[in-house]
């Protein structure tokens, strides 16, 4: 059993601190992670040390390298895995190379969208999202099974013992991207993820909505960890400007910490972080993760001490936590003697961006691509007739130009559109995701192009029904076969080759 996964068995409360490596190692920065983790590691203060993998879109040194520093010192290292930079061939080597190390407890992201890098931004990969990383390490974990057309195929690899975990950002403001970071929460634990870690935010509100969405999806003994920031002036004003994707800070916080001279503020942010983490433990969390805390022993003692002052008053401190941006959107109606939730939920609003190409694409998807669709026989007799013949280019070309056209078609050869209300999240999601959004959306709109592209997640949910939305977003999709890239999306259809056909296509 993987030490992490120990410690979250028997301790009551857990107590994780982030690590944030910069791009050398031969620099102050890495002196102090490392000073550091050999004063905390002699004070046994935490319970784990998490390493980022290249924050923010930035390069930096490598989870793995510091982690198996931390493992000399005597730390449970958790490594953040994320999907940005690698293929899946590289993500599926560099877990045997965490293995190898003894780093086996990972967390799960789909990553910062790549910034500035040697020469310019650097190329995004997510050839895997997070969900299908999670199935993937799963298999591994089972022992995976090689495909027979593989070289060295047909046999199944020994189990490799992960315990990887995820992470959800609550902390949404729209009914739209509230529920979409939960759907996608079940996906990811059903793919395999042992515990999850929250994005840092200041809701008491939101951080209990978590909680009762996973009690009321029957897992409320799954294990989750508050993020937790300690904010000083300086990463006031970083966060406050929206420069780091998924974190939204308070108008009154803001006003109220830039109103304090600097050691004041730097003492304010301890006394915080301790009350949010008595409020989150008073909430039923089971731990909490430290983000952004400064890398001094004593001043991560300090909060550690004040939190166990604070711990039997939770309850006093709601109040503080209760600012929320104006018409912010909760799952759950609210309760008006503590502040908190009620175990209510609200109904979902109803669709609200149906257009004709959406009504459309849906009357020829059933003519043309369901088993009882009237043309889909002969439309999979024409399939064979068509395939590895000379028609078959102009045939491709053909049905590329009217999707181009229609949907910004990227050319897959394995298309989605059926299972994503026909929006192309190929072409229109800036990180190409299958399983729903990342977590960097902010009133609705893309991480990547705030102001001026939509989620194309939110743009989905607004279309379907409240009936249809669990259904889409509670649907695990495969990641890309590339070896269809720029062949018929139609052939591959109705000759059973994609991962999206349906299982009795054969039978049309």
């Amino acid at each position: 059993m993987s030490r992490f996964a120990e410690i979250l068995r028997k301790k009551d409360f857990v107590i994780t601190f982030e690590l944030v490596p910069g791009r050398s190692t031969r620099t102050r920065h890495f002196r102090a992670i490392m000073r550091f983790a050999e004063e905390v590691a002699e004070a046994g203060l935490f319970d784990a040390l998490s390493i980022t993998d290249n924050a923010g879109g930035h390069p930096a040194l490598a989870p793995e390298a510091l982690g198996r520093e931390l493992k000399r010192l005597g730390h449970e290292p958790i490594i953040h895995f994320s999907c940005k930079d690698k293929n899946r061939n590289v993500i599926e080597s560099d877990l045997l190379d965490l293995d190898r190390e003894g780093l086996r407890t990972l967390l799960v992201v789909t990553g910062d969208y790549p910034r500035y890098g040697y020469r310019g931004r650097a190329k995004p990969v997510f050839d895997l999202d997070s969900v299908q990383l999670l199935r993937l390490i799963s298999e591994m974990r089972k022992g995976y099974v090689l495909p027979p057309e593989v070289p060295g195929g047909g046999v199944t690899l020994p189990p490799v013992p992960f315990f990887p975990g995820c992470v959800v950002n609550p902390f949404k403001w729209t009914e739209a991207e509230t529920l979409l970071q939960y759907w996608k929460l079940l996906k990811k634990i059903r793919a395999g993820a042992s515990f999850v870690i929250t994005q840092v935010g200041f809701s008491a509100r939101k951080y209990q909505e978590l909680l009762f969405f996973l009690q009321e999806e029957g897992l409320s003994g799954f294990p989750a960890l508050a993020g937790i920031l300690v904010m000083d002036q300086r990463l006031a004003r970083i966060l406050y400007r929206g420069i780091v994707p998924g974190i939204t800070v308070p108008e009154g916080l803001y006003r109220r910490l830039m109103g304090l001279s600097e050691e004041e503020a730097r003492k304010e942010a301890l006394e915080r972080a301790a009350r949010l983490m008595a409020v989150c433990q008073g909430l039923g969390y089971r731990g909490v993760h430290l983000c952004g805390a400064p890398l001094e022993k004593e001043a991560v003692h300090q909060l550690l001490v004040l939190y166990e002052e604070y711990r039997p008053h939770w309850r006093e401190f709601l109040p503080e936590f209760a600012e929320v941006p104006e018409k912010a959107y909760f799952l759950y109606r609210k309760d008006p003697r503590t502040g908190l939730n009620l175990p209510e939920r609200k109904p979902l609003s109803p669709s609200r961006s149906r257009n004709l190409l959406y009504f459309f694409s849906r009357i020829a998807h059933k003519l043309f691509f369901t088993r009882k669709g009237p043309l889909a026989r002969p439309l999979r007799f024409l399939a064979h007739r068509l395939s590895g013949s000379s028609w078959e280019p102009l045939f491709t070309r053909l049905e590329y130009g009217i999707k181009k056209v229609l949907y910004d078609c990227q050319e897959c050869g394995d298309c989605s559109l059926p299972h994503l209300a026909f929006l192309c999240t190929q072409s229109q999601c800036a990180k190409y995701l299958l399983n729903g959004p990342c977590g960097g959306s902010r009133d609705r709109w893309c991480e990547v192009y705030p102001g001026r592209r939509r989620c194309v997640f939110v743009r989905i949910y607004e279309r379907l029904s409240p009936e249809e939305r669990p259904q889409v977003f509670l649907k695990e999709l495969s990641p890309r076969n590339w070896n269809l890239f720029r062949t018929s999306s139609w052939l591959n259809f109705y000759l059973g080759r994609t991962t999206l056909s349906p299982k009795k296509v054969k039978d049309l």
